[in-house]
């Protein structure tokens, strides 16, 4: 969702803070009631000074050529949910697929448990399971010539490790579709046959299959009608809680990360400019491109 022109304007150093309340702002709805939700103190991702750039090496060279993604670094805790939040083109999307190993970076380290992670075709199978997205276009994301059971246990053919022990295939996959909120007999029908929400939670739950520790979502949300946005962040919500995952949640709404978020981190023309708790954030953004954020958000709730 692109900002008035009037937001877009120069970053400055990142600030990673917690803030005093600020008066007179509206105060933030709560977030989604996590179970056990305290954020752990140990780091299960680490992106450190992170570069990615679209162009050739010779435009690199002559330095006309912009950073896509210019200098990130961030951590993300085993038990908590970090949003990337920014308008389009903010690079956050680019950031969410290095640490899936779908994008290549130029310069900058992406950790995962400790140990420096590549391209997803290089991974080892137990990181490449660990780390699980979920995209934007829930429809666009499944095939739609194959129906929902033969989806997920496609998973488990391609990484028969994660496949389940004391269950027969069926047996489990109706667990995984009640663990989303899907009825059995959906695991007998095709993408093309589902509405959007029921589709995206095929698609969280062919990402469970292989029980993952971190979970990439996208603008997993964007695509959904507002009644049903809140059912998938219920949702996510209450599985990070019983699963013990940590969330990377890639959004420009800011809506959607009052609710489900522990952290906030701002990207502004590929730099992240602030980091900060979400109440902290919401209370007193502490760097002018949040607040202008914010304020539009505002001011389009009042609209």
């Amino acid at each position: 969702m692109p900002l008035p022109s009037a937001l877009r304007q120069g970053t400055g150093p990142v600030r990673e803070r917690g803030a005093a309340h600020a008066p007179g702002r509206r105060r933030p709805a709560g977030r989604l009631s996590l179970p056990g939700g305290n954020v752990s103190a140990s780091a299960l991702v680490e992106v450190s000074d992170l570069v990615v750039n679209f162009h050739s090496r010779r435009e690199r060279r002559r330095g006309s050529a912009p950073n896509a993604v210019d200098g990130v670094s961030f951590d993300l805790s085993a038990d908590e949910t970090l949003a990337i939040v920014g308008e389009s083109g903010s690079g956050k999307t680019t950031v969410a697929r290095c640490v899936v190993g779908l994008q290549a970076h130029q310069e900058g380290t992406v950790l995962f448990d400790g140990a420096p992670v590549g391209p997803v075709t290089r991974r080892s199978p137990a990181t490449r399971r660990a780390i699980q997205m979920v995209f934007q276009d829930p429809a666009a994301s499944l095939n739609p010539r194959m129906t929902v059971r033969s989806i997920i246990a496609e998973t488990w053919r391609t990484h028969p490790s994660a496949a389940p022990d004391g269950l027969t295939w069926d047996a489990a996959i109706d667990e995984l579709l009640a663990d989303v909120g899907l009825d059995p007999d959906v695991a007998t029908r095709r993408a093309t046959a589902l509405s959007g929400g029921q589709c995206q939670r095929v698609s969280i739950a062919r990402a469970l299959a292989l029980r993952p520790r971190l979970l990439v979502c996208d603008e997993a949300v964007s695509a959904l009608d507002v009644s049903v946005q809140s059912q998938i962040l219920r949702l996510l919500a209450g599985l990070r809680a019983a699963r013990g995952l940590a969330i990377l949640f890639i959004t420009h709404d800011l809506g959607v990360v009052r609710q489900i978020a522990d952290r906030v981190a701002v990207m502004h023309r590929g730099r992240l400019v602030e980091t900060a708790t979400a109440d902290d954030l919401f209370e007193q953004p502490g760097h002018p491109y949040t607040r202008k954020l914010l304020d539009a958000a505002l001011d389009l709730e009042g609209a």
